[in-house]
């Protein structure tokens, strides 16, 4: 047992059944998760049980309750779309200094028109 190959090969052996396992057990922890997690479960739980619904109420206060997070949803997105619109002007003025930081300063002088073109791409032939 003194041959240095064999304990490498023994070493690697293990190596890989060790990440083969818990990749394995990675993947299975995910794909038998619960479901993601309501907003308002824990409202929706809540309101359920104080109130005694019945399942036909349960089912339609979860529809609320879905409908509800949905429209949270929406509105968060479009805002958030609204937010980026309205910061794109400041964002594309940044996104050139540095790219004039980079041409100008970082980059030798024989490789500055390359990455002016890299930058500022010109259009396909059509």
């Amino acid at each position: 047992m003194n041959d240095l190959r064999l304990w490498v090969l023994v070493l690697a052996v293990t190596s890989f059944a060790a990440g083969a396992g818990l990749g394995v057990w990675g993947t299975a922890s995910r794909l038998s998760g619960e479901p993601p997690h309501s907003t308002f479960a824990d409202y929706e739980q809540l309101l359920s049980q104080r109130f005694e619904l019945s399942p036909e109420r349960r089912k339609l206060l979860t529809h609320v309750l879905e409908s509800y997070e949905q429209d949270i949803r929406e509105i968060q997105d479009r805002r958030s779309a609204e937010l980026m619109s309205s910061m794109e002007p400041e964002l594309a003025e940044r996104g050139r200094y540095y790219r004039s930081l980079i041409q100008d300063n970082v980059l030798p002088e024989r490789q500055r028109a390359e990455f002016a073109q890299l930058a500022h791409p010109s259009p396909p032939l059509r």
